[in-house]
């Protein structure tokens, strides 16, 4: 029987023995052809760790999950030398489709290496390891179609990652006006009393902190998507491919900047106000982000967008 829970507007479905299963029969068996009648296959699924569920969150389906995934492989030569090892894929996660990054792998051989061992082995990191790639790739929306139902969805398109914005690889085009904020939407939003704050100190000087958070050039560094952005008063916004969206309302270059700010998750029409403080220590700069009026129980899910793809994201640039 499914594990349910329930938190506010929030209802998951643990799907970790499905997932385990609806890979292990999309890989194992997997062969790839080397020389004339040689071959290397995947041979089984010797570990998966991790865990996968889905979430309902107000009426968006969310897909939570992060796996490390090992298999063993098998080959013979065209002279019937044998040889083995494993494939590991170390991070298999909603966050690698979020950002649009490429599944990475590890590979090893276990027995003694020789030419015609070395040759079974080229093949398996050159073509049998990537070949699993796609499977990782549709992997979101298997578990969607599979399990969509089952927390009372009929619509397995309004979809996203973690709870998190998603980072769509197409360009930006027509963004959603900040404007729109003051059309409220017919049904009042209830906003939370308290700021939401996130804060890390970064390697990194004033000036180029600042450029890099607002330079529509350098944003896609550490946001890994297309950008739209303009340092000036009313300029409209569109960050992520366009799944942060709003209007800048003040600049102080280089130490603060104000928006409205808004994600998919939050009501149609309604926008928060984020303030992107900078402060230059001695050899660091801190980077203070404060967003007021997030939607009433967003609180938690507003923290973990800002510290993942602000924070981390600007950290992932060394």
């Amino acid at each position: 029987m499914s594990t349910w829970n329930k938190h506010y507007h929030w209802k998951t479905k643990g799907c970790t023995p499905w997932a385990k299963n609806h890979i292990t029969e999309a890989t194992v068996g997997k062969s790839v052809t080397v020389g004339t009648s040689g071959h290397v296959t995947v041979e089984r699924l010797s570990s998966f760790e991790g865990d996968v569920e889905l979430g309902n969150r107000k009426g968006k389906l969310i897909t939570i999950y992060d796996c490390a995934i090992t298999y063993a492989w098998t080959g013979a030569s065209d002279d019937g030398t044998e040889a083995n090892g494993t494939i590991t894929f170390p991070e298999v996660s909603h966050e690698i489709e979020d950002e649009g990054d490429e599944y990475r792998f590890e590979t090893e051989m276990s027995t003694k290496s020789s030419a015609a061992t070395n040759q079974l082995y080229e093949a398996v990191r050159k073509e049998l390891a990537p070949s699993l790639r796609p499977v990782f790739h549709a992997f979101r929306q298997n578990l969607i179609d599979a399990h969509a139902k089952d927390l009372g969805h009929d619509d397995p398109a309004s979809t996203s990652g973690a709870a998190t914005p998603v980072a769509a690889p197409a360009a930006v085009t027509a963004t959603p006006s900040a404007a729109g904020a003051s059309k409220a939407s017919k049904a009042s939003v209830s906003t939370s009393s308290s700021d939401v704050r996130v804060s890390s100190e970064l390697a990194i000087s004033i000036a180029d902190l600042w450029d890099l958070l607002t330079n529509p050039s350098r944003i896609p560094m550490w946001t890994r998507a297309p950008a739209q952005f303009e340092a000036k008063s009313d300029a409209e916004f569109a960050l992520f491919g366009g799944n942060v969206t709003g209007k800048v309302v003040s600049v102080d270059a280089p130490k603060q900047l104000i928006q409205k700010w808004r994600t998919p998750q939050f009501p149609e029409g309604h926008y928060g106000t984020l303030a992107v403080n900078l402060t230059e220590g001695g050899d660091s700069t801190k980077l203070e982000l404060v967003l007021s009026g997030a939607p009433s129980g967003d609180e938690e899910v507003v923290e973990k967008n800002l510290e993942t793809y602000y924070i981390r994201g600007l950290k992932s640039m060394g």
